[in-house]
């Protein structure tokens, strides 16, 4: 699944910490005013000795892309988030920071931003909406202070991305988002259709201040539109239709990671095929049937090398989808069903 013969690329959650309490999130309990489930969240993270003892010299020359993001917290909220991307980018690693950017003072982000720049990184901000719209989502964020990371960051010449998910009360804001996204400097505008209204067309929730709310798909698909040639955004008038690809791997199932060489590695340090099936029951059921307890893929107990090269990842996996025995793996790099993107 995972080869040192190829570059790798790492999806890391330094912690489970967030300072946002987005009603979608796995990390939050939507009908208790966004606050965080303490069944899931446990404020652990990764520290800077975690990527010194793994991420050596050696290593980060063979380490492509490392993605901080993850299912459950925000890396700004990470103590050495800094001091980590620091390590990194001195050693030649290209990152991608995943963030609602309302953590941390602008000089802070200056000091990112030059680090960054140093191999060509970029932070991907989630904004969903404007002013009056993105703490419906991004609950507990305050945009004036984002806007004032996000031009401290951009003034060093580091690249950002604008990435923003549609709902139906944002929808009408896409045009001038955009323009705003250009005229700060950001790189790329990225429209998100959400694959979490799973339940349903809408998705209740009660804010901190206890007033409830619904969110609700939008009318619009992503797809639907393109970059201007005025600067703006053209909507078409029905989504482009998009060919279908071929079904193809084991049982139709691409797995993503080993495509990629693209290792997830939890708050916990512990080393997952994805963020997916990390600390999920199917994955912890597949582990016992196979006699994997969790100390086996830790990093704080093993080399993380050792255990990218160490069953379940040998082997296993790679029966199990023969077998077709793995339902996250189906649902997820069988089905496809993830989030549809379009960058403008």
């Amino acid at each position: 699944m995972f080869t040192p013969d190829r570059p790798y690329i790492f999806h890391i959650e330094l912690t489970d910490k967030c300072n946002a309490g987005c009603p979608m999130c796995p990390r939050t309990d939507a009908m208790n005013f966004c606050k965080p489930d303490r069944s899931k969240v446990f404020n652990v993270e990764l520290g800077l000795a975690d990527f010194q003892t793994h991420f050596t010299d050696a290593f980060c020359a063979r380490t492509d892309e490392i993605v901080f993001g993850g299912a459950y917290g925000d890396p700004l909220a990470a103590s050495q988030l800094l001091e980590i991307v620091e390590h990194l980018t001195d050693r030649g690693v290209r990152l991608a920071v995943s963030t609602n950017g309302g953590l941390r003072p602008p000089a802070w982000w200056s000091r990112l931003g030059r680090a960054m720049k140093r191999t060509g990184s970029r932070l991907e901000l989630h904004l969903d909406g404007l002013a009056d719209t993105n703490h419906l989502y991004r609950v507990n964020t305050r945009w004036e202070r984002i806007m004032e990371n996000a031009r401290a960051y951009i003034a060093t010449g580091a690249r950002a991305e604008w990435h923003f998910i549609i709902f139906r009360h944002n929808q009408h804001q896409i045009e001038d988002a955009y323009r705003l996204s250009r005229e700060m400097g950001f790189e790329e505008f990225t429209l998100i259709d959400t694959i979490r209204f799973s339940g349903g067309p809408q998705y209740p929730y009660v804010m901190p201040g206890g007033e409830q709310r619904v969110l609700e798909l939008p009318d619009v698909k992503a797809a639907q539109f393109r970059a201007g040639e005025d600067g703006g955004v053209a909507v078409l008038e029905r989504p482009q239709a998009a060919a279908e690809a071929p079904r193809t791997g084991v049982n139709g199932i691409d797995c993503k990671s080993a495509a990629f060489n693209r290792p997830y590695i939890s708050a916990h340090g512990q080393v997952s095929a994805c963020c997916w099936v990390t600390g999920s029951d199917e994955e912890a059921a597949f582990f016992a049937a196979n006699g994997l307890g969790p100390d086996r893929y830790n990093i704080r107990n093993r080399p993380l090398e050792d255990i990218l090269l160490d069953e379940p990842f040998a082997t296993l996996y790679a029966r199990a989808w023969t077998a077709d025995t793995l339902k996250n793996c189906r649902h997820k790099c069988g089905k496809m069903l993830r989030n549809r993107r379009n960058t403008l």
